[in-house]
C-alpha cells in the first residue's frame, strides 16, 4: 500500500505530496484571447470542437530564446548535419544543409534547402518543419506572422531558463526516462494488476496494449476496443493541442489503465491498494506521482457512455502531469482541459454540455464566478461549466496561444503572467469579456 500522503477526493493537486489524485467531477477550465476578439467569439454558447494543427507562431514569452542569425554559432549553416522532425511526424535523419535563404526581418529565414538525399523531397516547406536536432541541441521552428519568415527557438537555452525558474517552487523539467526508471515503474504497475486479479478470483482480467497504453480489465474482451480507441484519440488530440511531435511517447513507459466492470470492485481496490477509501460516488481517478508515474483506475458501472467520458477525462490528467515539467496547472485549467477533450472524444455523452448549460443560472443569481480562477483546491460543481466554456473559447480563438499558456505555466510562470504573455489580457479582462457575452457586464471574479 502506498504511503498515506495521497490527495483527498476533492482533487487537490499539491505536488509537494508524494502522490496526487485528480477526481472526475465534471467540467472545467481555461482562458480567453485578445479582448476584442473574445467578445465577438463569445456571443453565444459554443459547441465543443476539436483542436486542429496550426502553425506555431512566435509569442512574447519565446522572444528570449530566438537564435540570432548574425552570430557565427548560428546552427543552420551550409554543411551542417541535422535531423529534421516534420509536423506530420515524419523524421529525416543526417540531412546536410545546402543553403539558408534569409527572410526580410532579422533572424528569420525564408527557406532551407538540403543536399540531395534518398527519400528526402527536393524542397521542404518551412511551415511543415517542426524541429531541427543536432548533436548538442535542438531548435523548434516557429513563424513570425508579420514577416512570414521563420525563426529558430533554442531549446537548450529555453530549458536552462525554465529549469532555473521552476527551481524556486521546488519543481523541475521532466527528462527522458532511463530504462531503469521505466522498468521500476512497470514493476509497480504489474504488481497492482496482479493484485486486481487476486482480489477478484471470480473475474478474469486480460491485458491489451497499444502504442501508449496498457489496458487491464475484467470487462468482456468484445467491450474493450472502443474504450481503447478513445484513449488513442485523446492522446492524438492532446498532442495536436500542445504541438507534441507525432510519435512522441510522453509517458514513463506506457500509461497503465485498470478498469473494473464493477464499481464496488473499483472502490475496494482504491481503498486497499491506493490508500484512498473515500470514493463513494466517484467513477474514476487519476493517480500521479512525483517520479513521473501515472495510473488511471475506473469502475465502468451501468452507463457505458458516461464511463467513456470519465475514462478520457481522468487519463488526460495523467497526460497533463507528464507535459514539460512537474509543475501543476491550476484546477480550473486542469479540469477544463480534461472535460474539453472528453467532450471532443466522446461527443455522444451529454454530461459536459449539461454542466455548461447549468452554470448560467448560478452566474445570474450570484453575479460572480465565486473565486473560480483563484482557487487552488476544489471548485464547485457549477463552476466546472464556467471553466469548460472558457477552455473552448480559448482553444477556438487562438490554439497557438493556448498551447503557449499551458506551456508557460508548466515552465514556472504564474497563470496570470502566462495569460498576459500569450493572450495579452489580464484576469479582470477575461472575466469582463466572459460576463459581457453572457449579458452580465458587471460579473465579478
Amino acid at each position: 500500500m502506498l504511503n498515506a500522503d495521497s490527495q483527498n477526493r476533492a482533487g487537490l493537486q499539491n505536488f509537494r505530496l508524494h502522490q496526487t489524485v485528480t477526481v472526475w467531477v465534471g467540467l472545467v477550465v481555461a482562458v480567453l484571447a485578445s479582448l476584442s476578439v473574445l467578445q465577438a467569439v463569445m456571443a453565444a454558447p459554443q459547441k465543443v470542437s476539436a483542436a486542429k494543427p496550426v502553425a506555431r507562431a512566435i509569442m512574447k514569452l519565446e522572444l528570449d530564446y530566438v537564435v540570432k542569425m548574425d552570430r557565427t554559432e548560428y546552427p543552420l549553416k551550409p554543411g551542417a548535419i541535422v535531423t529534421l522532425q516534420m509536423s506530420n511526424g515524419k523524421v529525416y535523419e543526417n540531412l546536410e544543409i545546402a543553403q539558408v535563404q534569409n527572410g526580410t526581418k532579422p533572424d528569420t529565414f525564408k527557406q532551407i534547402t538540403f543536399k540531395p538525399s534518398k527519400g528526402v523531397p527536393p524542397k521542404i516547406a518551412p511551415v511543415a518543419m517542426q524541429q531541427f536536432r543536432m548533436e548538442d541541441n535542438a531548435y523548434d521552428v516557429v513563424i513570425d506572422p508579420q514577416s512570414k519568415g521563420y525563426l529558430l527557438i533554442d531549446l537548450k537555452r529555453r530549458d536552462d531558463i525554465a529549469a532555473e525558474r521552476l527551481k524556486s517552487s521546488g519543481h523541475r523539467l521532466w527528462k527522458e526516462p532511463s530504462s531503469e526508471a521505466v522498468e521500476k515503474a512497470n514493476a509497480f504497475y504489474d504488481d497492482l494488476m496482479k493484485k486486481a486479479q487476486s482480489d477478484n478470483p471470480q473475474s478474469r482480467f486480460h491485458k491489451v496494449e497499444t502504442q501508449y497504453f496498457v489496458f487491464f480489465t475484467d470487462m468482456p474482451p468484445a467491450h474493450v476496443a472502443a474504450y481503447i480507441a478513445n484513449l488513442d484519440k485523446m492522446y492524438d488530440q492532446l498532442c495536436v493541442l500542445f504541438s507534441v511531435p507525432q510519435g512522441t511517447n510522453i509517458w514513463l513507459g506506457k500509461c497503465p489503465v485498470i478498469v473494473f466492470a464493477s464499481s464496488n470492485d473499483f472502490r475496494t481496490f482504491e481503498a486497499r491498494h491506493l490508500d484512498n477509501p473515500e470514493t463513494q460516488g466517484i467513477a474514476g481517478l487519476s493517480h500521479q506521482w512525483s517520479d513521473g508515474r501515472v495510473l488511471t483506475v475506473c469502475g465502468r458501472g451501468d452507463d457505458p457512455v458516461f464511463f467513456a467520458a470519465v475514462l478520457v477525462h481522468e487519463t488526460s490528467h495523467g497526460f497533463l502531469h507528464r507535459i514539460r515539467s512537474t509543475s501543476r496547472i491550476p484546477p480550473w485549467m486542469n479540469e477544463g482541459i480534461a472535460d474539453w477533450v472528453a467532450a471532443v472524444v466522446v461527443p455522444q455523452s451529454d454530461h459536459i454540455a449539461n454542466r455548461m448549460n447549468g452554470a448560467i443560472p448560478q452566474i445570474k443569481a450570484t453575479g460572480t464566478l465565486d473565486g473560480l480562477l483563484s482557487s487552488n483546491g476544489r471548485i464547485d460543481g457549477w463552476q466546472y461549466g464556467v471553466a469548460a466554456t472558457m477552455t473552448q473559447f480559448l482553444v477556438t480563438t487562438d490554439a497557438n496561444a493556448y498551447r503557449g499558456l499551458i506551456t508557460a505555466v508548466k515552465e514556472g510562470f504564474t497563470w496570470q503572467q502566462a495569460l498576459e504573455l500569450t493572450y495579452g489580457i489580464t484576469p479582470a479582462q477575461l472575466v469582463s469579456a466572459y460576463g459581457k457575452q453572457l449579458g452580465f457586464p458587471a460579473l465579478q471574479p
